[in-house]
């Protein structure tokens, strides 16, 4: 039974890294879910379902310098600056001109929501903190080793990078479900609505692939998803409660997407 399984992983990577992401989360956060749903933290081990699966069929492959070669992508710094630029601070630009917006049509700008109550002006000095705490909790490493590093380069097999963006784009959404299921996670996901969280979902997931099939770096997606959950996350940019300011920024995140494959995306047909 047990060879049968590794066998046929080894011969469909693409369902088997789907279906094995699956499990593996779902199989912690659903009981978690049903049966101790305060203990959101325990959560944490799921979010590392698509970077295990990633490097187990790396390992089933076979595939020369296996998981070392592979993992050697994360490391790959060396792509130029404007893409740190991008990855960096193109999501904290895209939310500020969504609260600029916002602030015509009467919604206050929200606050910065430091964590256990820092005052402001120690915001610079712990900033670099707070994203390197982001890196390494929650999805950046967990996630796109997975997502980015390994599905994407083999969807892209099979179809050109913004479709196979897309796809992952919706799966990805989906495998977040559990956290709007259950009330007390919706923390987790900024308390932004499933709809729109899967809309941002796709757009990002077009703007990560854009970034990793021009720089062939899977830390460049790793920080360009630290920055999302620095800035949307940690210090909650978006705020709480307002639907419009999330409604804005998923339209400027769109439109960022259709500059991109318009002018900047021809990787993203390949």
């Amino acid at each position: 039974m047990l060879t049968s399984i590794v066998t046929w992983m080894k011969n469909y990577p693409v369902p088997a890294f789907f279906i094995s992401t699956f499990i593996m989360a779902w199989s912690i956060w659903l009981p978690l879910g049903f049966f101790a749903p305060d203990l959101i933290l325990l959560t944490l081990p799921g979010a590392w379902a698509p970077t295990i699966s990633a490097l187990i069929l790396v390992g089933l492959s076979g595939e020369h310098g296996g998981i070392r070669s592979f993992l050697r992508k994360v490391f790959h710094w060396r792509v130029g600056f404007r893409w740190y630029l991008i990855t960096l601070f193109g999501i904290a630009a895209i939310a500020y001109l969504a609260i600029g917006i916002g602030t015509l049509f009467g919604v206050a700008a929200p606050a910065i929501s430091l964590p256990a109550g820092l005052p402001h002006e120690m915001l610079i000095g712990f900033l670099p903190i707070f994203f390197l705490i982001n890196i390494f909790v929650g999805g950046p490493l967990a996630e796109d080793i997975g997502w980015r590093g390994y599905i994407l380069p083999k969807l892209r097999e099979q179809m050109t990078a913004l479709n196979a963006s897309l796809l992952i784009g919706i799966i990805w959404a989906i495998w977040h479900l559990p956290y709007f299921i259950f009330p007390q996670w919706n923390s987790a996901v900024g308390n932004i609505p499933f709809l729109w969280f899967t809309l941002l979902t796709l757009s990002w997931s077009v703007l990560f692939a854009w970034v990793y099939v021009n720089t062939e770096s899977i830390l460049m997606p790793v920080l360009f998803h630290a920055a999302i959950n620095t800035t949307l996350g940690t210090l909650g940019v978006l705020g709480h409660g307002e639907l419009l300011p999330v409604i804005l920024n998923t339209i400027f995140t769109w439109v960022a997407v259709g500059v991109v494959i318009a002018i900047y995306g021809n990787a993203l047909k390949q």
